[in-house]
């Protein structure tokens, strides 16, 4: 959600930074537009009045392409909003767990890292780092890889086998000598089907957006209601909330946000 949230900020600021050319280019195209309009009927022979309305009407027809153009959300955005509606839906399933017992840590900032958690779980059974996969089709595993429909996994589960280390060694590093502690790094999808309903890759969980906080409860404990308490502060002060914030003014926006867009 809050990558989402920094995309769309970025390009916002990046449609301002052209709102002066847009209105300079669209003003052009309707005074050309409105010349045009005033030859072609001036050689029909018509009217005065006719000549104003055609001019009007060419007039509010560049307006409304130039809108059109000027404020329609680009494919890259789109597809991190429909990334973001189904965070939101895992986030909801998940925060049932609070009544029994477990904490949920939604969006919190990974230290040497760009990116952030989706979600972090605390409870009984463990603690849990989950991301939101929103890609379509079935899930499955070949000689080449694993796939949710035609969209090949491999990176992914790869950065979130490598969150699930990053916090199970920061959380280590916080927490008393003696503890033994290991994060479990899920995939959870959305749309995409997961046969059985789990599958494990590489000692990633992959399971239906729906059936995680299911899974959670079904693990077993693990930790006492003290080691929870104390896992949870420790969590935390580690993970901080993920701050969404604009680009600094000495940052060129459009190549700040193309830069995003290609990760």
């Amino acid at each position: 959600m809050a990558e989402y949230l920094r995309r769309k900020e970025l390009y916002s600021a990046e449609r301002g930074d052209h709102k002066r050319r847009a209105l300079i280019l669209a003003g052009m195209l309707a005074a050309a537009a409105v010349a045009a309009v005033v030859v072609l009927a001036g050689l029909a022979g018509l009217s005065a009045g006719a000549m104003a309305q055609l001019s009007l009407a060419a007039v509010l027809g560049v307006a409304a392409v130039a809108a059109a153009r000027f404020f329609r959300t680009p494919p890259e955005i789109e597809a991190w909003r429909e990334d973001a509606e189904a965070e939101r839906s895992t986030a909801r399933a998940l925060d049932r767990l609070v009544r029994a017992g477990y904490t949920v840590l939604h969006d919190r900032s990974l230290a040497d890292s760009a990116g952030n958690i989706d979600h972090l779980v605390i409870g009984p059974s463990g603690a849990w780092v989950i991301e939101t996969d929103a890609h379509q089709g079935p899930v499955r595993q070949n000689a080449a890889g694993v796939w949710a429909g035609k969209v090949p996994l491999r990176a992914m589960l790869g950065l979130v086998a490598w969150m699930g280390e990053e916090a199970t060694a920061q959380l280590l590093g916080e927490l008393p000598q003696g503890w033994e502690l290991e994060v479990q790094p899920v995939v959870a999808f959305a749309r995409a089907e997961v046969p059985a309903g789990l599958a494990l890759v590489e000692g990633v969980l992959l399971l239906p957006a729906t059936g995680v906080a299911d899974y959670i409860l079904s693990a077993g404990m693990v930790l006492r209601p003290i080691d929870v308490a104390m896992l949870v502060d420790v969590a935390e002060r580690a993970f901080p909330a993920y701050e969404v914030s604009g680009p600094p003014p000495s940052w060129p926006t459009r190549s700040r946000l193309r830069g995003l867009l290609r990760r």
